[in-house]
């Protein structure tokens, strides 16, 4: 039984590649927006108007959520099958720590969020009431992320 609970670590290498492949997708996916986002400025007054910057702030956030699929991969990769060549910024040695970087990203993403509604020319309230709960969201991962440092720091 214990050696087919040690091999079963490997079962990751499915989730790893399948998370590698989204993060190729997602790129491609970010980069077609970013066509798009070339496109729309190159349009008559194009550039002027608002809606440029929320396809520029769309661009954004895909490439973003590829760089987030991606460490999840290389993350998932380090903590069950071995380790990688990476930046020390990019070394996952714990689940913990991968859920961290997992909330870091998540708060880019939801200003990035914020900002697409903002631009979107919403009516006041609503930008005020959309702002508030990202703010709080936002507020309960820096506080996860906080106490996880304290208590990494106190072992």
């Amino acid at each position: 039984m214990r050696t087919v609970l040690e091999r079963s670590r490997y079962l990751m290498y499915v989730a790893v590649v399948a998370l590698a492949l989204t993060s190729v997708v997602t790129t491609l996916w970010g980069a077609a927006k970013a066509v798009e986002f070339v496109r729309v400025l190159l349009k008559d007054d194009g550039w002027k108007g608002s809606t440029a910057l929320v396809e520029l702030l769309e661009v954004i956030d895909t490439f973003l959520l590829a760089t987030v699929v991606l460490i999840f991969a290389i993350g998932l990769y380090e903590l069950f099958i071995g380790e990688l060549s990476t930046p020390d910024w990019l070394v996952i040695d714990s689940l913990t720590r991968l859920k961290g970087k997992l909330s870091d990203v998540i708060i880019l993403v939801l200003a990035i969020k914020f900002l697409e509604y903002f631009a979107g020319g919403r009516p006041a309230l609503d930008v005020l009431y959309y702002g508030v709960s990202m703010s709080l969201v936002a507020a309960v991962l820096i506080s996860f992320n906080a106490i996880r440092q304290r208590n990494d720091a106190g072992h």
